[in-house]
């Protein structure tokens, strides 16, 4: 019988008695408390089934804090306020501070790493590629004001500019540079090769050691970083791929000069890596260089003299020295626009090596 019709059924049989009366308010409570507990199951059985679902995912992922390489290594300078403008180039403007920077997020303009960038050459080469549209890596070595004068330049430039300090005869430094970048980019377009020691090696005054340090640092480092960049350069999405741009010279390309053995032999290594990379790495990155005849003069040393420089440029048909600008121009057509070439090496010389 159901539970109302029990009760109704006590009452009928006896409605003033206390007895009829303690009967009906003992079932009411019963059914209360059912009623109660009836609840308190269906709540509890929904609870567990969700807790189930839950413990039967895989815990939700917490981002783990990723160690800001950049922030480790490397320095990146912001746009020039309009006062900074104003005390002009860099003659007025108060040095860049330090800072910690975040990782590159640009995705829309491609990025060039240039090595040896702050001065001479490397600067003009930064600079190019900067009018060609790139935001620009480049690393130093001791030239730390020359680097905060180039990275002011490039953003008033409108280039994102980053510069790291780097040793390339230091071999742990360069592979850990290397995977600083690989790990941190989201891109990476052109690599240009410009860092580079100059300085005789007589016989009578060569060391191994000299001749391996400008191993290391004019091709071995080179070669290492194009080695470990260039899973992010063949993902490059510019016309014709990922670029490389070493600079080699044309005195080691069957013009030796007197006591420059040591440099040569680098330099040599150099072009060769050219071919053999533009092999290595196609159809995804071109591997090209250029091989500069006199484009900057040394800064000290016989070839700083005045005299030695006109005896030079007697042999130059065009009958000047090359400037940094020009080889700027060269390396930034070869990255961006020479799409069809490859393992080329474009001298450089205003036609000294014809003579």
């Amino acid at each position: 019988m159901p539970v109302p019709d029990a009760l109704a059924d006590i009452l009928a049989q006896s409605p003033s008695s206390p007895q009829a009366l303690g009967r009906a308010t003992l079932l009411l409570l019963l059914l209360t408390l059912g009623a109660v507990i009836l609840v308190t199951g269906l709540v509890a059985l929904a609870l567990l089934r969700r807790g189930r679902r839950l413990l039967g995912k895989p815990p939700r992922a917490v981002p783990t804090p990723v160690t800001d390489a950049w922030a480790e290594a490397g320095r990146r300078v912001e746009a020039p306020t309009a006062k900074e403008l104003e005390r002009g180039a860099d003659g007025g403007a108060e040095p860049v501070p330090d800072r910690a920077v975040e990782p590159y997020h640009g995705m829309g303009r491609p990025v060039a790493l240039v090595t040896g960038g702050a001065r001479r050459v490397g600067r003009a080469i930064a600079l190019a590629l900067a009018r060609g549209g790139c935001d620009v890596i480049f690393t130093y070595n001791r030239s730390a004001d020359e680097a905060q004068s180039l990275a002011r330049e490039l953003s008033r430039a409108g280039s994102e500019a980053s510069f790291y300090q780097l040793d390339l005869a230091d071999g742990p430094a360069v592979e850990q540079f290397a995977a600083t970048l690989a790990e941190t980019l989201p891109r990476l377009d052109v690599v240009v090769h410009n860092a580079s020691i100059y300085g005789p090696s007589p016989l009578d005054e060569l060391t191994a050691e000299d001749a391996m340090n400008h191993y290391r640092v004019n091709a071995l480092s080179p070669l290492v970083l194009t080695a470990r960049l260039a899973p992010l350069l063949a993902r490059s999405t510019i016309p014709g791929g990922g670029a490389v741009v070493a600079v080699a010279d044309i005195h080691a390309m069957g013009r030796p000069r007197r006591d420059h053995a040591a440099y040569s032999m680098s330099k040599a290594a150099v072009a060769e890596m050219v071919r053999s990379l533009a092999r290595d790495l196609a159809p995804r990155v071109r591997v090209n260089g250029i091989a500069p005849g006199v484009i900057a003069w040394p800064e000290s040393g016989e070839e700083s003299t005045p005299e030695a420089q006109a005896k030079y440029i007697r042999r130059i048909p065009l009958g000047r020295a090359g400037t940094p600008e020009d080889a700027g121009e060269v390396v930034r057509w070869l990255a961006l626009e020479a799409t069809y070439l490859t393992g080329e090496v474009v001298r450089v010389d205003g036609g000294r090596w014809l003579t």
